[in-house]
């Protein structure tokens, strides 16, 4: 057995979780520290606001960061314990969940439901790639390691709790097809199926969580000052300075020892002008806060700033106490009904000279592409045989003058405020929104003007040259980031011709769906325009046309016989699995 995590670039993909994990801890610490700190410091008022934001997501990238090691370290166990197996997966939407996928074991035909545990921003790179093949490593009656292969990225996979859960996302996978999906090319198991995880002790994480929240709060309690002891006296005080927020500096003798003393206060700034030297506010009688000064109004309570930095404790601690009461209920509730067992597949191993390589002739590669969903049309562009350059809509994308316009309209929504009167935290947030997105701008501005524009230009010089050469293609996607790559053939020849060249496509869709707008038709011929047009390093620019459309080229136009196109096409068609080590590029 090879483990998993001795195959190539599983180890490296670990070390980056773990160090997205650290960074992430190490950021929520600094937020929280510096929040704290600016709180305690002299300073404008409208700062108060600024540490509560601070110490709040101080406290949630702390939770985020740490939970991420844990899982880390959950991977390290089992990637040592177990190795990959290749699997056909289907993803099922779920509302207000995580994303879910269902593995079909191509050994016993059983399905898989599996909740994917990762932020938002990594969740697309959970989803199975064009082939719909995902590599797992794990039990799945308690968890493991899922990755899209060729992509790097690690994701931690639990089962879906409840026997009705898992049946529903079970018939919805059915539904779309999922037994009727091919066997996957990929490593297979070569032992007894899966390599059991090794016992661990439960840890009770939402207990540890309950009582760093009951000592964030406990914290709070102690160190918050009582506003409202009838012990505290009201002094007077003369206002020796102040600014427009409120901000002002004050003179007031000790209540108690008749020492006179001089510090910051926030004043009341509608108070009557004639009061414009004089001000009333309480002194703390006792406890940590004893002598600091404090006023009521009908906007609050008036204080130090420092007491802004306690709103964020008690924040932060409630926040972790609701979720470690929540989350500890919750697991004690699917704890009284334990998931029904999941059958571990059996060994599944082909003899090493029963499946010899298969070149990626034409009539392979075209098989590969009909297994893929037909994308959805979109809205065709202007033609770029009758308009200018920017007027098309691939072309603006690839210059950058999308953003470009999209920063310029962001700095004029976020300018147009700032010539209004406004005071104090108002008009700081928006100024320093307005420096990022002028930034941005200017970002743009040289992207566009210094290579954006000509690339642009080249490619519609391209699209509109003449003598146009016909080549068969067929339309695969790159396994690693979903790339779209017409792989062309000779225009007239039979199912066992070999490939000429690659072409790596701009994805034509929006964001959400990067297929939409491709071509429906899988296989088929194509128009390849603008041999003449190269790069500066000598490469040809071709503008495929299908469908009297062009599709918008990623890279250049790579013959077969060299490195880069032989390595694209081993990641479309990878051969099929035999037993030795695998690799994780």
């Amino acid at each position: 057995m090879v483990r998993a995590l001795d195959t190539a670039g599983t180890a490296e993909a670990l070390g980056r979780y773990r160090e997205r994990a650290g960074q992430t801890l190490a950021g929520g610490v600094v937020a929280f520290v510096g929040g704290v700190v600016v709180g305690v410091l002299p300073g404008p008022a409208w700062t108060g606001d600024v540490v509560a934001w601070a110490v709040c997501l101080g406290v949630a990238l702390v939770f985020v960061g740490a939970g991420a090691l844990v899982i880390a370290r959950r991977m390290r166990a089992v990637l040592a314990a177990g190795e990959w197996s290749a699997h056909t997966t289907v993803p099922v939407a779920r509302r207000l969940h995580s994303p879910t996928v269902v593995l079909h074991s191509p050994a016993t035909g059983e399905r898989w439901p599996l909740t994917v545990t990762a932020v938002r921003w990594r969740q697309d790179a959970a989803r199975p790639g064009p082939g719909g093949v995902l590599w797992w490593c794990g039990d799945p009656r308690t968890g493991g390691v899922l990755t899209r292969p060729h992509s790097g990225e690690l994701f931690w996979a639990k089962p879906v709790r409840g026997g009705g859960s898992r049946r529903r996302i079970a018939e919805r996978a059915e539904e779309r097809g999922l037994p009727a999906l091919v066997t996957p090319s990929g490593p297979q198991r070569s032992g007894e199926g899966t390599v059991p995880r090794p016992k661990a002790r439960r840890r009770g994480r939402w207990r540890w969580l309950v009582l760093a929240s009951v000592l964030v709060l406990g914290a709070f309690v102690a160190l918050s000052p009582d506003a409202t002891s009838a012990a505290d006296p009201q002094i007077e005080l003369t206002v020796l300075s102040e600014e427009p927020d409120g901000s002002c500096e004050v003179r007031w003798k000790d209540p108690w020892d008749g020492r006179e003393h001089t510090g910051p206060f926030t004043c009341d700034p509608a108070r009557d002008p004639l009061l414009a030297d004089w001000e009333t506010a309480f002194v703390v009688s006792d406890g940590f806060w004893k002598g600091e000064l404090y006023s009521w109004d009908d906007d609050g309570l008036r204080g130090p700033r420092a007491w802004k930095v306690l709103d964020g404790f008690a924040a932060g601690g409630a926040l972790g106490l609701f979720a470690g009461l929540a989350g500890g209920a919750v697991s004690l509730w699917r704890r009284r009904g334990p998931s029904a067992p999941v059958p571990v597949p059996a060994a599944m191993t082909l003899p090493a000279a029963a499946v010899p390589p298969p070149s990626p002739t034409y009539a392979r590669l075209a098989s590969l592409a009909e297994q893929q969903p037909v994308p959805a049309s979109r809205r065709p562009e202007a033609d770029v045989r009758s308009v200018p350059w920017w007027r098309v809509r691939g072309l603006r994308r690839a210059s950058g003058l999308n953003e470009l316009l999209s920063a310029a309209t962001c700095c004029v929504l976020v300018g147009g405020p700032l010539l209004l009167p406004m005071e104090g935290f108002q008009r700081v947030y928006l100024f320093g929104l307005g420096a990022v997105f002028l930034v941005l701008l200017v970002l743009w501005t040289f992207r566009v003007l210094a290579g954006g524009a000509g690339a642009a230009r080249l490619l519609a010089r391209a699209a509109t040259a003449p003598v146009p050469v016909v080549r068969r293609y067929v339309l695969l996607h790159d396994p690693r980031d979903d790339t779209p790559v017409l792989v062309f053939f000779p225009a007239h020849g039979g199912p066992d011709d070999l490939p000429e060249a690659v072409l790596p496509l701009t994805p034509p869709g929006t964001q959400k769906d990067s297929r939409l707008g491709l071509p429906p038709a899988p296989t088929g011929t194509a128009e390849l325009r603008g041999w003449l047009n190269r790069t500066d390093d000598g490469q040809p620019v071709v503008v495929a046309w299908i469908d009297d459309r062009p599709l918008w080229p990623a890279g250049p136009y790579r013959e077969a016989g060299t490195p880069e196109a032989a390595s694209l096409l081993d990641r479309l068609a990878p051969p099929p699995a035999v037993p030795g080590p695998q690799t994780l590029p």
